[in-house]
Parts: C-alpha cells; sequence; structure tokens
C-alpha cells in the first residue's frame, strides 16, 4: 500500500462575487497542508448529465448547437443542468427528450467526474442510452438546437478533423463507442 501525504487545502475565507441564475462565482482564501495562504475563484455550478445516444442501428445521435462561449455551433451529445435534488437518470431522460425527442428505453451509467475541478465545483455523470423510442418533450425556449445521427467512421473522422471538440462528448463517444463495439 502506498502512503500518501496529506493534500487537503483548508478553506478559511469566501467572498461571493456574482450570482446568476445557474452560477455563481466566489472568492476563495485558502491554506495549504504546508501553510501557504492563496486565492482561489470558483465558480460554482450545479451537477449535470451527458447522454450519448445510440440507435438500434448502433449509430450515435449528436446534436448542433450554437454556444456564444465558443463564439461558434459545435456538436455535442446532449447535455443539461441537473434541477435541484433531481435524480441524474430523470435528468438524463429529460435532457434527450428535450434535445433530440427521443427517450431511452435502457439507460447506463458510463461513469461520472468533474470536467474542470481547477476552478469549477460542476459534477457530470455520464449514460449511454439505447432502445430509443420517440417521445419529444418541449424543447427549452433558448435552445435552438438540430439533431442528427452518424456512425462510429463518421465520428473517428469528425474527432480528426476538429469537428467535434466539446470535451465532454469526446468522453462521453469514447466511453460510448467502447461500450457499441464491445457489446
Amino acid at each position: 500500500m502506498v502512503m500518501s501525504i496529506d493534500l487537503s487545502e483548508k478553506v478559511i475565507g469566501k467572498l461571493p462575487i456574482f450570482s446568476g441564475s445557474r452560477i455563481s462565482l466566489s472568492e476563495y482564501q485558502i491554506l495549504s497542508p504546508n501553510g501557504v495562504q492563496s486565492t482561489r475563484h470558483i465558480v460554482e455550478h450545479p451537477q449535470a448529465v451527458v447522454v450519448v445516444p445510440v440507435t438500434h442501428e448502433s449509430k450515435f445521435l449528436l446534436i448542433r448547437q450554437f454556444r456564444t462561449a465558443a463564439g461558434r455551433v459545435l456538436v455535442e451529445v446532449p447535455a443539461g443542468v441537473l434541477n435541484v435534488g433531481e435524480d441524474p437518470e430523470v435528468g438524463a431522460q429529460r435532457e434527450l427528450r428535450e434535445e433530440t425527442g427521443f427517450r431511452a428505453g435502457r439507460l447506463k451509467k458510463l461513469f461520472s467526474g468533474f470536467p474542470t475541478p481547477g476552478f469549477c465545483t460542476e459534477y457530470m455523470h455520464f449514460y449511454l442510452a439505447t432502445h430509443l423510442v420517440w417521445d419529444p418533450l418541449d424543447p427549452d425556449v433558448d435552445e435552438i438546437i438540430e439533431p442528427f445521427v452518424v456512425g462510429i467512421n463518421d465520428i473517428k473522422e469528425m474527432i480528426a478533423s476538429d469537428s467535434i471538440n466539446d470535451v465532454k462528448t469526446l468522453l462521453g463517444l469514447l466511453a460510448g463507442m467502447s461500450e457499441v463495439v464491445v457489446s
């Protein structure tokens, strides 16, 4: 067994800077294990879900959506923020139905993790969605989304050509492709 040193930082102060509808920004004063005091700017963000939908033909259902922060249309898998207290599986089904019109007959948890732990509290739950059934929900009024279907070889080409450059999508697709190939 490998022994480990204590790497924990202790929060000794927190100053709220901004609070919005979905995120907030705070300045944290921390004390490192070696006694050094530092400042961390942390974006506080709710948990989120990422859904990798696969059709009965083993093709992937992706979306195109304009992202203001990126300044362009991105190719993504369906994803979104969980409502307060919402179970991640329930949120995954909701996001899938809102963004593609399909509900998953089967959801399989792939993994969970922090996409940007250096400055953000967001924690993402990744799911593989199969046995898709048409069961749409009204989309969010501020989202204009174009769903489309692609095969694994097309995805590989899109990744190689930098046509897919959203990291949550890349992680989800890589995990999803290994599940589809193996099963």
